[in-house]
């Protein structure tokens, strides 16, 4: 984005997606779509497999894990009667 001289707001009308959207995929809360990668190879010139890397995302429910396996999964405890 500082290369591109891109702000936030300018990826928005870019992708065609809300603030709230960008603003998490930005601060790695929610992956790339299939169709934001798209767009962003498309506009960027590059191959839709720079965008298609997995990166760890930081969900706010597990935020307190420091651990990046642990990042992405939610407990789920099912009670036994």
């Amino acid at each position: 984005m500082e290369e591109h001289q891109l702000k936030a707001k300018d990826l928005t009308a870019l992708l065609n997606l809300s603030k709230g959207r960008v603003s998490k995929i930005l601060n790695y809360q929610t992956g790339l779509s299939k169709e934001t990668i798209r767009i962003l190879s498309t506009h960027f010139k590059l191959k839709q497999e720079s965008f298609n890397k997995p990166y760890p995302l930081k969900n706010p429910v597990n935020k307190k894990y420091k651990n990046a396996a642990l990042m992405n999964t939610k407990k789920r405890i099912e009670k036994v009667v």
